[in-house]
């Protein structure tokens, strides 16, 4: 494996661990791992596609002070419940 592909998982590893704690926004995450921010967008673009993230609400950032900024978790027992009727 090259190092920049081991670079890259390390970080992922360390996002997603980061989210599964308690939901937290991207910069939040960007504090704690000092994993650059543009690549956390990344890491949840991809967790979102495989069903491993959720957005789970909205909430002021202690990083920022922005407020209605998108919260995420890893945790599926933190994940939001689906209110759309089961068809099968």
């Amino acid at each position: 494996m090259s190092t920049q592909a081991n670079s890259r998982e390390k970080q992922l590893k360390a996002v997603y661990n980061a989210f599964y704690e308690y939901p937290k926004t991207m910069k939040e995450v960007d504090a704690e791992t000092n994993v650059m921010r543009e690549n956390i967008c990344r890491y949840v673009s991809e967790l979102r596609n495989e069903n491993r993230i959720a957005l789970v609400g909205y909430r002021k950032c202690k990083i920022t002070g922005n407020s209605k900024v998108g919260t995420y978790t890893t945790n599926p027992d933190l994940f939001p419940q689906s209110n759309q009727l089961k068809m099968f």
